[in-house]
Order: C-alpha cells, then sequence, then structure tokens
C-alpha cells in the first residue's frame, strides 16, 4: 500500500555507513542553475543553458554522547583545517508510514558531500544540538537508510555544559550564562577544469570566521569600556581571549569539546529586555576568530 505521509518514523539518514542517532530533521534542495544567452535582433531567448546542478542538504540532531555529524562526515572529527578536503556520502531513506520502525526504505543517495557550514546551539531551556549542512553535485535514487538504535542513549541539557572544565572569556566569567552559539560558514567553492562539467573539487574559502555567542542574565550593566584614544600611535587594547567548551555525559566525562583557539575577539555586545512586559535584562557577548575551530568527541 503507499505512502500517504512521511513523518518522523518513516525516514532516516546515514553518513557513510553509519545511521544518525538522535536526528531530528532533514531536509534536501536540488538546484537546477541556468545561464541564459540572448542574440542581437531578437528578444527571444537564444539558449537556456544548464550548468551544473547543486545539492544542499541539512542534518540536526541532539547532542546524546553518540557519534556527531561532523565526526561521521570527516571520518573522526578534529579541526577545520585537517578536515577542509573530506566529503562524505549522505543518504536519506523513505520508509512505510505505517511501521513503527523504519523498514523497506526507498533512498536517495547523495556522494561527494561537502560539509558547507556547521552550528550548535547549547541553551538553557531545550536540548543540546548540531545542524550540519553539506553541499555536492550527485544526487542518484538508490541505497538505503536502516533503523536507527533503541538502545538507550542520554539526551544532553543545561546540566550537560560543563562550564568549570570550559575556557570562558573574562567578559562571561563567573556571570549566569543562558545560551552559548557555536557558528562557522566554510563558504565553499566549485573548482572547474576544461573537458568536465562537474567540479572536481569544492575548497573551504579560507580564511573563514568562526563566532561564538554568549547570552547571560542582567544583574548589572555590560561592564565593557569604551575609550578611543586621541594620541598618536596608540590604539585600544582589545584582547585576545580563548575559547573552550566542554559538555559531559552523565557520567562525568567530557563527550564533546569545542575548542576555537586563544585569539578570540570580542567583536559586540548587546544589552537588552528588562522592559515593561516583565522579562529579564539580558546581554550578548559576541566573539570572533579565523579558521580555528576542533571539535572532538571521541
Amino acid at each position: 500500500m503507499p505512502n500517504n505521509r512521511v513523518f518522523y518514523a518513516s525516514h532516516g539518514v546515514k553518513i557513510g555507513t553509519t545511521v544518525v542517532q538522535g536526528a531530528q530533521s532533514v531536509g534536501i534542495t536540488t538546484n537546477f542553475n541556468l545561464e541564459q544567452a540572448f542574440q542581437l535582433g531578437q528578444l527571444a531567448l537564444y539558449d537556456n543553458i544548464s550548468l551544473d546542478p547543486e545539492v544542499e542538504i541539512t542534518v540536526s540532531k541532539v547532542l546524546d554522547g553518540q557519534s556527531s555529524i561532523w565526526n561521521l562526515a570527516t571520518n573522526g572529527g578534529g579541526s577545520l583545517i585537517e578536515n577542509a578536503q573530506d566529503d562524505a556520502v549522505v543518504v536519506v531513506g523513505v520508509g512505510d508510514d505505517t511501521s513503527a520502525t523504519l523498514a523497506n526504505t526507498s533512498a536517495i543517495t547523495c556522494s561527494g558531500m561537502f560539509v558547507s557550514s556547521v552550528s550548535y546551539s547549547f541553551p538553557v531551556d531545550g536540548n543540546l544540538t548540531e545542524e550540519v549542512s553539506f553541499v555536492g553535485n550527485a544526487k542518484a535514487l538508490t541505497g538505503s537508510v536502516a533503523a536507527p538504535s533503541t538502545a538507550e542513549s542520554t539526551i544532553l541539557r543545561r546540566q550537560n555544559v560543563d562550564i568549570a572544565s570550559s575556557t570562558i572569556p573574562s567578559e562571561v566569567s563567573g556571570k549566569n550564562i543562558t545560551s552559548i552559539s557555536i557558528s562557522a560558514d566554510l563558504g565553499r567553492e566549485s573548482m572547474y577544469k576544461l573537458g568536465s562539467l562537474k567540479p572536481f573539487h569544492r575548497f573551504v574559502n579560507f580564511p573563514l570566521e568562526v563566532t561564538c555567542e554568549f547570552e547571560v542574565i542582567a544583574i548589572t550593566h555590560d561592564g565593557v569600556e569604551v575609550d578611543v584614544p586621541e594620541t598618536a600611535c596608540s590604539g585600544l587594547a582589545a584582547n585576545d581571549r580563548e575559547i573552550v567548551v566542554k559538555i559531559c555525559g552523565s557520567d562525568g566525562a567530557n563527550d564533546y569539546t569545542f575548542d576555537l583557539g586563544d585569539k578570540c575577539k570580542l567583536t559586540s555586545v548587546n544589552y537588552s529586555g528588562g522592559d515593561t512586559g516583565g522579562g529579564n535584562a539580558t546581554i550578548t557577548y559576541s566573539y570572533s576568530t579565523f579558521n580555528e575551530l576542533t571539535i572532538d568527541d571521541s
């Protein structure tokens, strides 16, 4: 009997040969890029040239002590530069909408998929999450995806952010942190050669920016001074900060480590809220660095 719908229990995703545990969503976009050519003496279209199509896949999951999407996509995780040339096979499978577990799947297999962006969200309300986007050119109606394991896992939440073991910037240290977010856009660009329509590589467009934001509950002002000197041969004392965020499991051991290096700088401070609607005032400290992000969930 044909499906009447696709819902969370009737589709899944795997990267390489491993089913993504704790997956929350998956989306696929296929863009058929066209370039128009016209000619003198005619208003009508001369040719509508089909260029190489582009496939984008975005997968999100809860952090639960299982392998991260980044780890699966890069054969073990690590830094951005170490994994800049890694690609992966991403398979999205759809099964029966009358089965309690994923079965009898038809699938789309996308090979040569490069990570194009990563983002992590650690909120005070809700689960700790990861979202990774892939980009590539190949999409085949083949493959299958097995059901994920039913083995019990512990989804990580606010109590699993190990602030004591993390390295937090001095502007934020000691404050009541309500949210941390980390993101990087790898800006993949295609490389072409004569004799082939398909790109032969998608390189990371270094330098690439890595951002990290800390939101805290305000108990006073933001505490950041701005003093622009007027004298010659002087500048602002914008000190480098080290940022390392550690996530621990229920056994107290660190399951995930996010290392942004020691050259992060404060880019903005936003004090907001505390209005007559009754909400609390919050302060968001935004930091930026370049080319430095190592994700370890070994």
